[in-house]
């Protein structure tokens, strides 16, 4: 008994300093807090598994994680923390080992996507690529100023030609490419389309990138210097600029060609529609531009014009070739909307 009841405070009793066995047993998985670079890695673990629950910033199918990569080549980043850990694509290629997170002051020898490049990436930047490989830098647009990029020791800062975004965040938008979709694209117009490939497939949204900048990619592709590449971009950009002031002008032609029909409307009734535009008080050209839009509704409703949407939303009013309703719609519509 005496035994067995010293065993018994030993083992279970209150005197003794330190924590039971039991309080052992419950808390044997206790770990402290990371601190340091062990924190951040911690947080990047973290906000992994969380955007993979959540779907934050998309991934690839398993087939993808289970097949051999093609990235034969070093891929790098300086990251300066400006984007948010959970949806920043860099983030997500450095967590699954497919870049190297470079400190200020490392030299890397590859082609950088920098704006601090004096001519744009191109087909001559191959050789390059292929040897010492290619890296970006991480940070905000908005907060591009405070980069220091004195402190990035790169020998081959590069430019990125027009290309317009299909990241979530500026999807559409041209100029305005996250990490993966830079440095996915530095492949591509190096006509190195695996690698590319690869790395806008990490992305659920990724496949994106490369359709919407098809044409321009392969046209880039096939040139041989930086010369050509702007040539290219040159071209693309008044080619844009000539297709948004022909829908500019017809869409002033299609209100002036309506305005014109609802106002011969009013004339074959009679002498009523002049009295309701000459008020004497200044006002009928707003009041013109005001039915024009709510007509128009109307007209696209009786079959009269149809409404063409380009890829970046803007909306164009066509007249069709064959009406499907009588003149004597637009009279009865120009009637009850005056």
């Amino acid at each position: 008994m005496k035994g067995g009841r010293k065993g018994g405070e030993g083992a279970g009793g209150g005197s003794g300093h330190g924590k039971t066995p039991r309080h052992h047993a419950k808390h044997r998985y206790e770990r402290p807090a990371p601190g340091g670079r062990s924190a951040l890695r911690y947080m990047d673990a973290a906000y992994e598994t969380i955007g993979d629950t959540e779907g934050g910033d998309g991934g690839g199918s398993e087939d993808d994680e289970g097949s051999k990569s093609c990235i034969t080549v070093p891929l790098g980043m300086w990251d300066f923390d400006h984007c948010d850990p959970k949806r920043c694509s860099g983030r997500k290629l450095a967590r699954m080992g497919l870049v190297k997170e470079f400190r200020l002051g490392q030299v890397f020898k590859g082609i950088v996507m920098s704006p601090e490049g004096k001519q744009v990436v191109s087909r001559a930047d191959l050789p390059i690529m292929q040897q010492f490989g290619a890296a970006m830098i991480d940070c905000s647009w908005a907060r591009i100023d405070e980069v220091p990029f004195s402190r990035i020791k790169a020998h081959h800062n590069r430019l990125l030609p027009y290309l317009v975004a299909a990241n979530p965040v500026n999807y559409g938008k041209p100029w305005r490419l996250n990490c993966v979709e830079a440095l996915a694209a530095a492949f591509y117009v190096v006509g190195w389309d695996e690698i590319g490939d690869e790395l806008m497939g990490k992305f659920k949204w990724g496949h994106g990138f490369k359709e919407l900048n098809a044409p321009l990619l392969k046209e880039y592709a096939a040139c041989e210097n930086n010369t050509e590449v702007l040539k290219v971009q040159n071209e693309w950009m008044a080619k844009i600029d000539r297709e948004s002031l022909l829908r500019e002008e017809s869409k002033f032609r299609d209100y002036a060609d309506l305005t014109a029909e609802l106002c011969g409307g009013d004339s074959d009734d009679g002498s009523e529609g002049d009295a309701s535009h000459h008020s004497g008080d200044g006002s009928e050209d707003e009041d013109d531009g005001e039915i024009s839009e709510r007509a128009m509704a109307k007209l696209v409703q009786q079959g009269l014009y149809r409404a063409v949407t380009d890829r970046l939303g803007n909306v164009t009013y066509v007249k069709n070739e064959e009406p499907s309703a009588n003149d004597d719609l637009a009279d009865d519509l120009a009637a009850a909307t005056l």
